[in-house]
C-alpha cells in the first residue's frame, strides 16, 4: 500500500512537470508571437483613418535663403530678396553703360558694350549664379535637404473645421509647406520631396497626399514625377504652372530681344499706376501708337536692339541665370535645345557638367510633361489647375499678343486652351460654332477663352486680371474648396460646374488682401479688359488729365 502511494505521488508529480512545462511553452509561444506582432501593430495605431489626406505645398521661386556668414553648421539665416539693384546703384550704371552703347551704335562695334555689361552683371549675380556645374560654389543660399529635414513635422493635417474665409483658407493649405532653392536642378530636389512626403505619410498615418505646386514648384513637381511616379498623390492641384516654360524665359535664353507698339501701348496702360502724371504719359503713349508715332520708334530701336541682344546675351546669361537649371526649367521643351545651343555655343566643353544637367531635365522630363498628366488622370489621380489671364506680356519679345498674367501665357498655363489675341475676343462665327456643338458653357461671358479645348477642361479655372506674382488670400479659398471639396461632398470631386460662387471663369478685383474679392464673370461683369479708346474720346481724356496736372502742379507753387 505505502509503494502504491509512493507510485501515485511520484506519477503526480511528473504530470505536474509536464503541465508546468506546456504551460511555460505556452507563454514563452505568446510572448514571441507577441513580440512578433507588436511593431505590426504599433504601425496599425498609427494609421489615420480620418478623411482629411494631407496637402503638401510646393511653392514658386522665392527669397533666397542664405547662410554665408554663419558658421557651417548653422540652420537659418536671413531672407534675401533675388538679385536687386538699389536705384543709386542702377543710376549709376547708367551713366556708366549707356555712353558706351551710344558710342557702338556709331561706330557699330558693340564689344565695349557687351563686354562692360557682362562685368555688371557678374557683379550683381556674383552669390546667385552657380559653377559651371549647376552647383552651389559658396555658401549662398540653403537647399530642400537642410530646409526640411532640419525642422520638426507634426501631424497638424486635422483642420478645426471647414475654412470659412480666405485666410482660415490659407492657414489651412499651406500646413506642409516645402521649400527649396530655386536654383538647383528640380530633379535633386525631387528627391527631397520624395523624402518630405514619405515623411509626412509616416507622421499623418495616411498612405495617400495631396499636392498643391504652385510657379516653379510645377516644374519640381514634374521631376518628381517623372522619377517616382504618382501611387503616393490623390489630388494634384497646379496654381500658375510654368512646367511647359514662360514667354519671358523663352524669350531672353534665345537672345530675342524686341518692342512692339501695342504691347507697349497695352503694357503701360495696365501697369502705370494712376496718378495724374502717369496717367497723362500713358494717353500720350496711347496717342503716339494711335497716330504710328510709337511704330516708327520701336522700329527704329528694334534696328539695334536685336542684333545687340544677338551679341551680348550668351555672355550676359553665362554669368547670371544661364548658371541655374531651375531657370532653365522654365524654357519650353519646343525652345529648349535651341536655347542651350546658342547660349553654349563654342564652350560646350567648359560647361559639359551644367549641360549634362540641364538636358537629362528636358529629355526625362519636360518633353514628357503633357503625357505624364494625361496618364495620371487615366490612373485616377484628380488634376485641377488654376491659371491667370488679362495682362500684356513684357513687351520685349515678339508675338507679345498672348493673353498673360505678364510673364506667362495662358497657353502655357492651360495647354490646348483657346484664347483670344490680348484686345481681342474670339469670334462671333467661332462662338457660334462652338454653342452648336453643345460647347457654350465653356466659352468665358467675355468671349476670350474657350476652356473646352483644353487638357483638362471640367477642371480648370481661369482667373482674369491677377498678375503673376500676385498671390492673394481669396485665391487660396478657392484652392482650399478645391482641395477639400470631397471631405464635404460624400466624397465627390470639385468640377468646375460644382460651386455657384467658383464657376470656371472669376475676375479678380481690388487691393491684395484689403478688401479684394474673386467674383464670378458675368456678362454684366466681364471685368476690365484692354480696349483701344476712340481718337476722340482719347483727345477729350488727355486735355482734362492737362488741366487736372496744371492745376496739381500750380498748387505745388502756390504752397
Amino acid at each position: 500500500m505505502l509503494k502504491c502511494t509512493v507510485h501515485v505521488k511520484k506519477l503526480l508529480t511528473e504530470v505536474d512537470k509536464m503541465k508546468i512545462k506546456k504551460l511555460l511553452a505556452l507563454v514563452m509561444s505568446l510572448v514571441v508571437v507577441f513580440l512578433a506582432v507588436a511593431p505590426v501593430a504599433a504601425n496599425a495605431q498609427t494609421v489615420c483613418e480620418c478623411d482629411e489626406i494631407p496637402i503638401i505645398y510646393v511653392r514658386g521661386r522665392a527669397k533666397l535663403i542664405q547662410n554665408k556668414d554663419l558658421p557651417e553648421d548653422t540652420v537659418g539665416g536671413t531672407n534675401t530678396e533675388l538679385p536687386y539693384i538699389e536705384s543709386d546703384k542702377l543710376l549709376e550704371y547708367a551713366k556708366e553703360i549707356v555712353p558706351i552703347y551710344a558710342k557702338g551704335y556709331f561706330e557699330d562695334d558693340f564689344e565695349p558694350f557687351r563686354k562692360r555689361i557682362t562685368e555688371i552683371f557678374a557683379e550683381v549675380y556674383d552669390d546667385y549664379a552657380l559653377d559651371k556645374n549647376g552647383e552651389i560654389d559658396n555658401t549662398s543660399g540653403i537647399p530642400a535637404h537642410i530646409n526640411w529635414r532640419n525642422t520638426n513635422i507634426y501631424d497638424h493635417h486635422k483642420s478645426s473645421g471647414q475654412a470659412t474665409t480666405p485666410e482660415q483658407a490659407k492657414n489651412q493649405i499651406y500646413q506642409y509647406f516645402f521649400q527649396y532653392d530655386c536654383r538647383l536642378d528640380p530633379r535633386d530636389t525631387a528627391d527631397e520631396l520624395y523624402a518630405y512626403i514619405q515623411k509626412v505619410k509616416e507622421v499623418t498615418g495616411h498612405s495617400k497626399i495631396k499636392i498643391l505646386a504652385r510657379c516653379l514648384g510645377t516644374n519640381i513637381l514634374a521631376a518628381y514625377l517623372a522619377e517616382y511616379g504618382w501611387d503616393d498623390i490623390e489630388d494634384v492641384v497646379l496654381y500658375n504652372a510654368i512646367m511647359n516654360g514662360t514667354a519671358i524665359t523663352n524669350s531672353l535664353f534665345n537672345g530675342e530681344l524686341f518692342f512692339d507698339a501695342d504691347a507697349v501701348d497695352y503694357f503701360a496702360t495696365q501697369t502705370l499706376s494712376d496718378t495724374t502724371i502717369l496717367t497723362f504719359i500713358k494717353q500720350v503713349i496711347t496717342m503716339a501708337n494711335q497716330t504710328y508715332g510709337l511704330d516708327m520708334t520701336m522700329d527704329y530701336f528694334n534696328m539695334t536692339a536685336t542684333k545687340v541682344a544677338r551679341l551680348v546675351v550668351p555672355d550676359v546669361m553665362r554669368v547670371s541665370y544661364a548658371t541655374t537649371p531651375g531657370y532653365w526649367s522654365m524654357v519650353s521643351p519646343d525652345r529648349y535645345e535651341a536655347a542651350r545651343d546658342y547660349i553654349f555655343a563654342g564652350v560646350e566643353d567648359e560647361w559639359a557638367g551644367l549641360i549634362e544637367k540641364l538636358d537629362r531635365y528636358h529629355y526625362e522630363v519636360g518633353v514628357k510633361i503633357s503625357r505624364m498628366f494625361k496618364q495620371m488622370e487615366r490612373d485616377g489621380v484628380n488634376i485641377y489647375n488654376v491659371s491667370k489671364y488679362g495682362y500684356q506680356l513684357y513687351p520685349i519679345m515678339e508675338d507679345a499678343g498672348h493673353q498673360s498674367d505678364t510673364i506667362v501665357t495662358l497657353e502655357q498655363q492651360a495647354p490646348k486652351t483657346t484664347v483670344a489675341p490680348i484686345g481681342q475676343t474670339l469670334s462671333k462665327e467661332y462662338i457660334d460654332v462652338r454653342v452648336a456643338n453643345r460647347k457654350g458653357r465653356y466659352i468665358s461671358p467675355d468671349k476670350t477663352i474657350d476652356a473646352s479645348t483644353g487638357m483638362f477642361p471640367n477642371t480648370t479655372w481661369y482667373v482674369k486680371n491677377l498678375e503673376h506674382n500676385n498671390f492673394p488670400w481669396v485665391v487660396d479659398e478657392l484652392l482650399y474648396t478645391i482641395l477639400r471639396y470631397d471631405l464635404y461632398n460624400n466624397g465627390e470631386k470639385m468640377t468646375v460646374f460644382s460651386e455657384e460662387k467658383f464657376p470656371q471663369f472669376l475676375v479678380y478685383e481690388g487691393e491684395e488682401n484689403k478688401g479684394d474679392t474673386l467674383k464670378p464673370i458675368t456678362s454684366n461683369n466681364p471685368g476690365y479688359s484692354i480696349q483701344q479708346p476712340s481718337f476722340f474720346d482719347l483727345v477729350k481724356d488727355m486735355f482734362v488729365t492737362f488741366i487736372q496736372l496744371m492745376k496739381e502742379l500750380f498748387a505745388k507753387i502756390s504752397a
